[in-house]
């Protein structure tokens, strides 16, 4: 083939991939819109016997397909599967511990919405997004480019998210065949499924965390140093954005020392590389910290409960509340710089208890329960015997793989993730599982322990198969997906939201007032942000059946009881930022008040009379009227 026909020829290949990458999204899109019915999604979000046996046929059948039909159809039913959880939340309203109404966000979630808004209205980060300010970044970028479109904004971080395991399960397929590469990619739906539709920081730590583990693997394959400085540095941002298992920076960084040292014991030069790297993954994050965030807040400020937890005997981070409840009354920063000094007192009382604390926490993790390596594993009950199921399976293939990965300690990416392997078990005592909410605080590093299941359950083929190694061709590593995913995710964040925050002005509101005994809010009501609790369907908002959003609960069940007493037909909810206070109340406005348009609104509210709503930060809208 002369130079000009393959040109052609790869010409033709870039153009045709693109088309059917941009089909399947399109498919993603309109799988969102159609009004599939709630259970479908429900079913996808919740279920994992059942699921588990209609998925994985599916995938293994569509990436068994080879030429572009194949990637069509393994990549649309991978969007399809990660788009489904969110559909099932938004058509059903369903209310988990991070969501209100299936989109309203809630505790955490909720500052870091807020957060974003803030910054999209000319203004900072509070001192809780400073703690760990890329995610909110991120979300500061997709708000401002959607027009502060919730949905919207959630939905591109879905379809990122999908997109990024499609490209590492086939890292792993060219790696170990077609089924390891499946069941890769499903246990790493499984462990998004419950973040899905959430504005929680595993939304960005994920998808960089997965896009650094598929470049070090093809990194570590391939023997290119500058590709694991780039896989390094993405690993550090996420772990950044999701803070967790700090430890395996510093493995890596020796393993880099080590596979690159050529005729040498060690290479110093690889190794200061890869610190600069991670360097340069804190630095950015200080930067967004600086430039965007409240000067008054701190870095990974939560970190000293949970220190002070692993020293107290691996009692939880919420120990220190216990312990000094005095604490509770001073602001973060504050009770931040208090917890160390008492994590060094309690040290010096009791210096054997962060021993018992750390054998605790390794203890947890490596048993099959809620609070271990597969704790995210579960399916519509908390507790069944199909979780422990799946989870003792998982244990087997990833122990098997630890000892298959340890009998080839020599040969790459092996050897790549066995020092992963030592940095996440060191990192156990500082991210306990009990206080992980199924895993959650892995989510930067979690690829490195699926790999470990795809080698054990490829080794077990090839002992049931003695023509198994014959049947997996072993395909040529390709990162340069998962570099230019990484590298386009990485400055849409933090160069994206320098430009936001450089541009944003904060308006100039014209005041009303209220009636006595009411507070005044100034509020913006965007499409895409606003939950209708049955009845007309609310134009760009959602709409939910009041019967869904009355029987589908999954915590705080006393605040779901009194909403339910206070919600009628027809009512909306709403979670928009106060541009006055920068507070961000949850609304609850009846039918008399529409909202008729996007716009910022002069409301008048109340709390409610019921304790716990009023505890809770809910407000009754008793006027409002539209200003802009």
């Amino acid at each position: 083939m002369n130079s000009i026909a393959r040109k052609l020829y790869f010409d033709s290949r870039y153009w045709r991939t693109l088309f059917v990458g941009i089909l399947a999204l399109l498919i993603y899109a309109f799988m969102l819109w159609l009004p599939i019915p709630a259970e479908v999604g429900l079913f996808v979000r919740y279920n994992l016997v059942l699921l588990t046996l209609i998925a994985l046929p599916l995938l293994y059948i569509t990436f068994r397909i080879k030429g572009f039909w194949g990637i069509f159809a393994a990549f649309s039913l991978t969007l399809l599967l990660f788009g489904l959880p969110l559909s099932g939340l938004w058509r059903s309203g369903a209310n988990e511990p991070f969501i209100i109404g299936g989109l309203l966000p809630f505790s955490d979630a909720a500052s870091y919405y807020s957060d974003a808004l803030r910054v999209v209205e000319g203004h900072r980060f509070s001192a809780f997004s400073a703690r760990r300010p890329l995610f909110p970044a991120l979300l500061t970028v997709l708000l401002a480019i959607t027009g502060q479109n919730l949905m919207i904004s959630i939905a591109i971080l879905g379809v990122l998210i999908a997109i990024i395991c499609y490209v590492a399960a086939r890292e792993i397929q060219r790696s170990f065949g077609t089924l390891p590469s499946v069941v890769f990619l499903f246990i790493l739906f499984l462990f998004y499924r419950r973040i899905a539709g959430t504005t929680m920081t595993e939304n960005l730590g994920l998808p960089l965390g997965v896009a650094a583990f598929t470049i070090l693997w093809g990194a570590a394959r391939r023997k290119n140093l500058w590709q694991t400085v780039i896989g390094l540095l993405l690993l550090t941002l996420a772990l950044n954005a999701r803070a967790g298992t700090f430890f395996i920076l510093p493995a890596l960084s020796l393993w880099c020392g080590f596979a690159f040292k050529g005729k040498r014991i060690f290479s110093i030069t690889a190794f200061s590389f890869s610190i600069l790297a991670v360097a340069l993954g804190f630095g950015l994050n200080m930067l967004v910290f600086k430039l965007v965030a409240d000067p008054g807040g701190m870095v990974f400020s939560n970190f000293s409960y949970t220190l002070y937890g692993v020293v107290a005997g691996g009692k939880g981070w919420m120990q220190i509340l216990i312990d000094h409840p005095e604490l509770a009354q001073l602001d973060d920063v504050s009770r931040s710089a208090q917890t160390y000094a008492l994590v060094f007192n309690a040290w010096k009382a009791h210096p054997f208890n962060i021993v018992v604390g750390a054998f605790k926490n390794w203890f947890d993790y490596l048993l099959p329960r809620g609070a271990g390596a597969f704790g995210f594993i579960r399916g519509n009950e908390a507790v069944s015997w199909g979780n422990y199921a799946f989870r003792i399976l998982l244990s087997v293939f990833a122990g098997w793989g630890l000892i298959t990965a340890w009998k080839q300690r020599k040969r790459e990416p092996y050897t790549l993730l066995l020092w992963a392997a030592v940095g996440i078990f060191l990192s156990v005592p500082f991210v306990p599982p009990n206080d992980s909410n199924q895993m959650r605080v892995y989510a930067a590093t979690v690829t490195f322990s699926l790999a470990f299941c795809a080698i054990g359950l490829k080794s077990i083929l090839g002992l049931a198969n003695k023509y198994q190694k014959e049947e997996i061709r072993k395909e040529e590593s390709k990162p340069a997906a998962a570099m230019i995913f990484g590298a386009m995710l990485a400055l849409l964040t933090i160069g994206g939201v320098i430009i936001v925050k450089a541009s944003a002005k904060p308006e100039s509101l014209p005041l009303a007032e209220c009636p006595s005994g009411e507070t005044q809010m100034m509020v913006r009501f965007t499409a895409g942000s606003l939950v209708k609790i049955g009845g007309e369907p609310l134009s760009q908002q959602m709409t939910v059946p009041l019967d869904r959003f009355i029987e589908l609960n999954e915590g705080y069940p006393e605040m779901h009881s009194a909403l339910v007493q206070a919600v009628g037909e027809g009512a909306v909810l709403a979670r928009p930022l106060d541009l006055i206070s920068m507070e961000y109340p949850l609304l609850v406005i009846d039918d008399k008040n529409p909202v008729d348009s996007s716009g910022i609104y002069s409301i008048c509210i109340l709390p409610f009379d019921n304790e716990e709503l009023s505890r809770r930060g809910w407000m009754e809208v008793q006027s409002l009227e539209k200003v802009q």
